[in-house]
């Protein structure tokens, strides 16, 4: 690690973050709809065709998918992603491309009172039974016990989706995943203790999530030294110089490099 890595947090993230960690407007329902999407994370799901991750859609796939979920219609919804399959597109894109995007979408909107919590509750229903619709037609995935690791957010983040996706391709590749989103720092640290397991695997989207997350690395660090810490998510791509500086042993901007890295992190902290 750089030598600036070991300084506290405070002093590498010079501009002011505290503003942007306020808590959002209606925060209790917004957990609601995060452990709805825990629940849809645990069920089984289809095996990956490629281990890339997939071309992001176009906005107007997303938006299209979007008007269908607000309406609670799951006919529709289900013609949207059968056009998708006979275009070409895999399942493997459907849930770790076109369902985490229509889900970042609902959160922009919801933020921006476009849409109401209403909505966004028949949104998360209709995201639920679709993976579920998905996941039912696959079949049973291998299982590898050595290989298990937590998956979790720091407490400000409300982009989920994504590590919840993530953590089930992960499944597909042998790995037995726990989550915890978006928990408060001791919780997250009590919960690692308690599983035993080698590897944490921290997903966040862009900036106001980075002191956080330093914050966050730094307590496992101290706290748990054996385990490894790996940085995954959008922040790698939103703000890569501050997401390069997070103190963790890897950080993996695509499914291939964070598949291998884990693979790695966990075989050193074995020995």
């Amino acid at each position: 690690m750089d030598s600036d890595q070991h300084q506290p947090a405070e002093a590498r993230f010079m501009r002011p973050v505290d503003a942007f960690c306020r808590p959002l407007p209606e925060a209790s329902l917004r957990r609601v709809v995060q452990e709805a999407l825990m629940r849809v994370a645990r069920l089984p799901g289809p095996p990956p065709s490629r281990r890339t991750w997939p071309e992001p859609p176009a906005r107007t796939e997303v938006e299209a998918l979007c008007m269908a979920l607000v309406t609670g219609d799951l006919a529709q919804s289900r013609l949207i992603l059968d056009a998708h399959l006979a275009a070409g597109r895999d399942k493997t894109w459907i849930a770790a491309a076109l369902l985490p995007e229509a889900a970042r979408l609902m959160g922009r909107l919801w933020e921006s009172d476009e849409v109401s919590f209403v909505q966004v509750g028949q949104a998360v229903g209709q995201l639920q039974r679709l993976l579920r619709l998905l996941r039912g037609e696959a079949g049973p995935r291998p299982v590898d016990p050595t290989r298990r690791a937590l998956f979790a957010t720091p407490e400000v983040e409300t982009h989920t989706f994504g590590v919840i996706v993530a953590a089930d391709m992960f499944r597909d590749h042998g790995w037995e995943i726990e989550l915890s989103l978006s928990e408060p720092q001791d919780k997250l640290i009590s919960d690692l203790t308690q599983s035993r397991v080698r590897l944490l695997g921290l997903s966040a989207a862009g900036p106001r999530s980075a002191l956080p997350l330093t914050r966050l690395v730094e307590a496992v660090n101290a706290a748990l030294p054996e385990i490894r810490v790996l940085i995954c998510g959008k922040i790698l791509h939103n703000c890569p110089e501050i997401a390069r500086q997070i103190p963790a042993d890897g950080h993996a901007d695509d499914l291939e490099t964070a598949l291998c890295l884990a693979d790695r992190l966990v075989l050193e902290a074995c020995r």
